[in-house]
């Protein structure tokens, strides 16, 4: 092997070690973003679940929409609609 190709095999092995460490490290910073992500997503749940005035639950609601016994009347009028135009 000469001395030019030596020279280019061990850049391109700093350039290996170079770019794997640069990966482990954003590896690690999303792992840590991630986590952090997850712990801010839990105090806020935490928070905003727990405040007094969110559990407040009217008497006789149980949290559902409620459909009315009988389906809404015919309206009054002719059923004709204009838009603003005479």
């Amino acid at each position: 092997m000469t001395q030019h190709d030596i020279r280019t095999a061990a850049r391109s092995r700093d350039a290996v070690l170079s770019r794997d460490s640069g990966m482990a490290k954003v590896t690690a910073l999303s792992w840590r973003a991630g986590a952090a992500g997850v712990v801010a997503a839990g105090l806020l749940t935490f928070a905003l679940g727990h405040h007094a005035a969110a559990s407040d639950v009217p008497a006789g609601h149980q949290g559902s929409i409620q459909i009315p016994a009988q389906p809404p009347g015919q309206a009054a009028g002719s059923g004709q609609v204009t838009s603003g135009a005479s």
